[in-house]
Formats: C-alpha cells, sequence, structure tokens
C-alpha cells in the first residue's frame, strides 16, 4: 500500500471564557495522511465497484462527491455559553452528520448524484436542492442538524455538550432531531437487538392518506428534472435504519466480517459509523483487507455564511479530497450500520436480501429481519422490565433513550451494550 503520511501534534487547551469547559486536545500541524490510491485492487463504495488504479479518478470523484463533516472552530457558541468548536470530542457527531448527508442527498439529489463546483452555482433546482441540503447540516444554531442541535439534544441522553458519543447515542439523537424535521418528511428508526421487525417498521412509515396526498402535491409541484413518483413512493414516509450492533469485545470478531461486507452491499446501505479506539469514522466502501473512509478529526474554521440574499458560500471544506483506509483488524466491534429506504419496495427489497442470506462455514450474520415481534419476546421484555434491578453504570445512566427503546435494551446483559463508554476521540496517542 503506497502513501504519505505524516502527524506532527502539539498538545493544546480548548479554554472557554466561562472556564468551566477545558478539554486536552492533539491537533495535527502538518498534513494528514494522504493515500495514493494506486495498486491494484479492487474498492466496493456503496455497492460500486472500483478497478484501481484504471479507475482511480472516477473513485475520488465518487468519494468528493460525499458532504464531509469536520471538526470546526469558531461557530456560535452551543446554547449560548458553550464551546465554541468541537475540536477534540465531536468526530462522533460528525460522522453521524456524514452518514445522515448521504442519506439526504439520495432523497433530494438522487442515488447517482455528483458533485460539481460549477454546476452547484447554476440558478436551477438541482442546485437549488444541495444547497437546502447543505444549510441542515452546516454550524448554525437554526440549522436542524447543526452541531449545536446534536450537542443539545445529546443531553436528553445523558451527554452533556463536550462529552463523547458513541454509535448508540448519535442513532438516538439523529432519531429525535427528525422528529422536528418538516422540510424532508424523513423518519429514523434506530433497530435494537439485531433484528429488523418489519411489521413495526411499516406503521412507522406508512403515511396517513392526509399525509400521502400532502407528499403527492408537494412532489408534483418539485422540480422538472425530477421523475415523477406513483401512489406507491407517495404513501411510504421515506427511512433511515440505523442499527447499533457489537461485534465482538475488545476487536471485532472475525466471524462478522463477510457479513459485515455484504450489508455495505446492499443497496440501501449509506456505510456505517464507528472508528478504532479513540476515533470515530465514516465508513462507505472496502476491498478484501481494509476499509474506505472520511475522516473528521481535521479542525476547519467554521463556513462564512451570506446574508438573506444569497444560498451560496465557499463549499469546498465540505468535500474531502484525500478519503482514507484502514484495517479491518483496527476496527472497534461497536458500530452502526445506515440503510435509506425512499420507498417501500426499497425496504421490502432489503429485508429480502436479509432473509436470504446463507452465512458460509466460519461467518456468522450480524442482523436479521423477522416479519412481527414473537409474543415470548414481548412478554420475556414485560417480565425483566419489573425484576431487573437498575443499572448503576455510568455507561447505563448515560444511555437513555425513548420508552420503546429502553424496552429493547432491557433484553441484552450488563456485558451486551451496544455503546462503549468514553470512545472515539484523540486524546492519546
Amino acid at each position: 500500500m503506497a502513501f504519505a503520511y505524516g502527524y506532527l501534534h502539539q498538545t493544546s487547551l480548548n479554554i472557554h471564557p466561562d472556564a468551566h469547559f477545558v478539554r486536552q486536545t492533539y491537533e495535527s500541524i502538518s498534513a494528514p495522511i494522504v493515500e495514493a490510491w494506486d495498486e491494484e485492487e479492487v474498492l466496493w463504495v456503496f455497492g460500486k465497484k472500483f478497478t484501481l488504479p484504471q479507475q482511480r479518478d472516477e473513485f475520488l470523484k465518487c468519494l468528493k462527491s460525499k458532504i464531509w463533516c469536520t471538526y470546526r472552530k469558531g461557530f456560535c457558541a452551543i446554547g449560548g455559553t458553550g464551546p465554541t468548536s468541537d475540536s477534540g470530542w465531536g468526530c462522533m457527531l460528525r460522522s453521524g452528520q456524514m452518514l445522515l448527508a448521504e442519506a439526504l442527498t439520495r432523497l433530494n439529489l438522487g442515488n447517482d448524484w455528483t458533485y460539481d463546483e460549477r454546476k452547484v452555482r447554476c440558478r436551477d433546482g438541482e442546485s437549488s436542492a444541495y444547497w437546502k441540503l447543505l444549510v441542515q447540516i452546516c454550524d448554525k444554531r437554526s440549522s436542524r442538524y447543526s452541531i449545536q442541535q446534536i450537542a443539545q439534544m445529546g443531553v436528553g441522553e445523558g451527554k452533556e455538550v463536550g462529552d463523547w458519543f458513541g454509535p448508540n447515542t448519535i442513532s438516538q439523537v439523529l432519531k429525535k432531531l427528525s422528529h422536528f424535521d418538516e422540510r424532508n418528511n424523513l423518519h429514523i428508526h434506530v433497530v435494537m437487538q439485531n433484528t429488523v421487525v418489519i411489521d413495526e417498521i411499516e406503521k412507522l412509515c406508512t403515511l396517513t392518506p392526509e399525509e400521502a396526498e400532502k407528499t403527492e402535491d408537494e412532489c408534483c409541484s418539485a422540480s422538472s428534472s425530477k421523475t415523477s413518483t406513483d401512489s406507491t413512493t407517495t404513501s411510504w414516509k421515506p427511512l433511515l435504519l440505523l442499527i447499533p450492533l457489537r461485534l465482538g469485545l475488545d476487536e471485532l470478531n472475525p466471524l462478522y466480517l463477510e457479513h459485515l461486507k455484504t450489508c455495505m452491499q446492499y443497496p440501501g446501505s449509506v456505510g456505517f459509523i464507528g472508528g478504532k479506539p479513540n476515533s470515530a469514522f465514516y465508513f462507505l466502501g472496502y476491498s478484501d483487507d481494509s476499509l474506505v473512509f472520511l475522516d473528521p478529526h481535521t479542525t476547519q474554521s467554521v463556513a462564512k455564511f451570506p446574508d438573506a440574499s444569497s444560498i451560496y458560500f465557499d463549499d469546498s471544506t465540505y468535500h474531502c479530497e484525500s478519503p482514507r483506509r484502514m484495517s479491518f483488524t483496527k476496527l472497534d466491534p461497536s458500530l452502526a450500520l445506515g440503510f435509506f429506504f425512499p420507498t417501500h419496495q426499497s425496504f421490502t427489497l432489503f429485508c429480502q436480501q436479509v432473509q436470504s442470506y446463507k452465512p458460509t462455514a466460519g461467518c456468522e450474520r450480524i442482523i436479521s429481519a423477522v416479519p412481527t415481534m414473537p409474543f415470548n419476546v414481548h412478554y420475556e421484555i414485560r417480565s425483566r422490565d419489573k425484576t431487573k434491578k437498575k443499572k448503576t453504570t455510568k455507561h447505563a445512566e448515560s444511555e437513555k433513550a425513548e420508552d420503546t427503546t429502553n424496552l429493547f435494551l432491557s433484553l441484552s446483559s450488563d456485558d451486551d451494550n451496544c455503546d462503549s463508554d468514553e470512545s472515539y476521540e484523540i486524546l492519546e496517542f
């Protein structure tokens, strides 16, 4: 594997003016690792095959088209008196933003959309949709999925502003924020216990006649560049499915590797969030022995946003020129898969693919799909809810979810949580 690299680090203190928010961080003062991507290998990104080095340019263009979210400095103080930078603590939040941005890109711009600096500044429907998408995740307090909104919503999950998030926490936070998202009409569902309950999700994502009529009217008035939608499309609320998993104890169990790769091949896959000890990344693809990811550990100044008369600003810092790679052997076992389903048909196909997966010798499945929740599981949930002692660990206190999620979590043992404490941030080397 050919690459150039070099990380020189200096210790710095992020000190808020009120002096109550202090965190030691390590920031790069030289160029981060830059992969050459010039060796012979086959890479898969969201089910699309790239043969390198022949298709190197196409591969890099595909990755540059993804929204890249990194540490930022200089944004409005979180909560009015909180930090103005997420450097040193926000990498899982940024990774969650990137996964969500991929789902929103497919929803608003289509699966095959590619970034072009000139075209996005044309005054047409596609360009407008791109900028409206970007504004939803930029570092403005009013943006629905901004760092400010995510960090503050995390308080409801037991995470103070500036605390580290794990894969389950960011999944729950994005789900809660989606309840207030009227622009995209996107439903985010978090699956627990590795099992997709089909009828439960179909009930959540099937629109009422009134909602379906409103959606159809919006589709008819949309840009003519988009294809028309039929009744089966408009009766379904677009779904982002998040599945927090723990695929081993202290390291990734090799038994799960093949199904993890298979899951990344499914048409609805939007990758996964996870990382290695002390770092979180957004993973989009893989080769035989390594993963392709976007790295949020670069601190950039907050973008300079225009006044109300314009929607354009310098978006170059939201697109990455240098994707990274990491060996599967270094992957932390705690992660969260993401899948986007714009239609009921796409969700049904996914469930069929999951159900038909046949593990080979030495392999195990990591997710499953069942038509309904078995009766005995409901009974076990209720009985344990009455008898099980309350957890007193820091993790149990911090991973509070909504009522239905707590019921599912009660099925797991104390050692079988999806999140691990104090992971995914660079603090020492």
